[in-house]
């Protein structure tokens, strides 16, 4: 298996740029903390076809930290068969699925991005490592910079054999963040905290949106806008249960009849077994009246979710086993209430009966649904108080102040590299 790391360019923008949503106060916050930081640097490497939030998060963070005095550099991790394949149940399995990687396409896959590594600790202060694909990257490298690992998704009950196989890769890691208090294993060893993701607010997916122009681009895609609409945005996978959302809505669409649902399935990656599950999410809606499933194949992009989310009476959330479900504080930016079920950072973002409801079974959820849709003064309710929920916790520039307290716990008193 051949490896490699492409560069990516994290841009630049002025955290300045934020004072209007994130407040002066935060700015100055930012300031503060990037003092004595200036110089460090910091390289951090996700894996190709990632399926969670990851490059979003990168893409909003890296150039703020640029701006704050940081050397930032961002690689992806890609490599030939069998990377893609050993990813993919690395995922699965920290989350608790269980997986069956072959002692030799294990052997295969660290050989690989051995191969890629070259002297990365070395060209670095602080390495950080995003999810379970890219911890190779330390089987034989021993620079001198401090690692850090980032988990997206919630690892509190892994596969044991999938965490037999990390644990010595992260003996090699100082530090392990993730989204959530209580998202990593028991016998973790290090130093471990919490930081939890964020939306940035000035990416084109959760920018503000004249309610005419958002109009507009749904019916491009066909989107009937004079019936009330809910959505669901979520990768279509095991974990986001898509089947259980399709069974909730039709149990609504008996007390709204002219209810329609706009599922958005992010495809995880790009080969058959991600249009395999495309095509029975397609099967199973095939006898439920007006259920739209739709993916980048069919014109979606970051605008068409964004004004997705802004015109939608209520945004659904059906994870079995969430990592952070930030598409959640994306619909709560777009002032859309959320009705979920509370798994992993769920909770932390819709405050249920506040922002939107918590529900625990498809009864449930389409009671709520149906509710929502028929009282569209309550839906503004709840939204514009998810609104002020994310812009108290889930911006960017939140991220940016804990990802410099991190950064300066890692470091302590290191001298950078030049």
């Amino acid at each position: 298996m051949k490896s490699g790391l492409q560069r990516i360019d994290p841009g630049r923008r002025s955290v300045g740029d934020y004072a209007e949503v994130a407040g002066n106060v935060a700015i100055e916050r930012i300031r503060d903390l990037a003092d004595g930081l200036g110089g460090m640097r910091v390289i951090h490497v996700s894996p190709a076809a990632p399926r969670n939030n990851c490059p979003a998060m990168l893409r909003g963070l890296l150039p703020l930290a640029a701006d704050a005095g940081l050397d930032v550099d961002w690689r992806v991790l890609y490599g030939s068969t069998p990377f893609g394949d050993v990813a993919r149940d690395l995922y699965d399995g920290v989350q608790g699925a269980e997986t069956a990687i072959a002692p030799s396409t294990w052997s295969e896959y660290l050989e690989g991005v051995a191969q890629a590594t070259g002297a990365l600790r070395d060209d670095c202060d602080v390495l950080v490592l995003h999810d379970p694909a890219t911890l190779g990257l330390v089987a034989q490298d021993d620079g001198h910079a401090r690692v850090v690992w980032r988990c997206h998704v919630d690892a509190s009950a892994p596969d044991p054999a999938t965490w037999d196989r990390l644990l010595p890769l992260l003996a090699s890691c100082d530090w392990g963040v993730f989204a959530c208090d209580g998202f990593w294993p028991p016998n973790l060893g290090g130093d471990v905290r919490a930081i939890a993701p964020a939306i940035d607010p000035l990416a084109p997916k959760n920018m503000e949106m004249p309610m005419r122009l958002a109009g507009h681009v749904l019916r491009s895609l066909g989107i009937d806008l004079t019936r009330p609409l809910v959505c669901s945005v979520a990768r279509l996978d095991r974990w986001k249960d898509p089947h259980g959302v399709i069974e909730a809505f039709a149990q609504a669409k008996t007390r709204v009849s002219d209810l329609q649902l706009v599922l958005v399935g992010a495809l995880p990656g790009e080969g058959p077994d991600d249009f395999r599950i495309a095509r029975e999410v397609a099967d199973y809606a095939a006898g439920i009246d007006d259920v739209r499933l739709m993916t980048s194949y069919t014109g979606v992009g970051e605008v068409e979710v964004g004004a997705l989310l802004q015109v939608a009476r209520v945004s659904l959330q059906r994870s079995l086993r969430e990592g952070f479900g930030l598409v959640a504080a994306e619909a709560l930016w777009k002032r859309t209430p959320v009705v979920a079920f509370p798994g992993g950072g769920i909770a932390s973002q819709v405050e249920d009966g506040t922002s939107g409801y918590l529900v625990g079974d498809t009864a449930a959820m389409a009671t709520r649904m149906a509710e929502l849709v028929r009282d569209p003064g309550l839906a503004i309710e709840l939204g514009s108080a998810g609104r002020r929920r994310v812009q108290e916790r889930f911006l960017v520039t939140r991220l940016l102040e804990d990802e410099l307290r991190l950064l300066s716990s890692v470091a302590g008193s290191a001298t950078f590299s030049s």
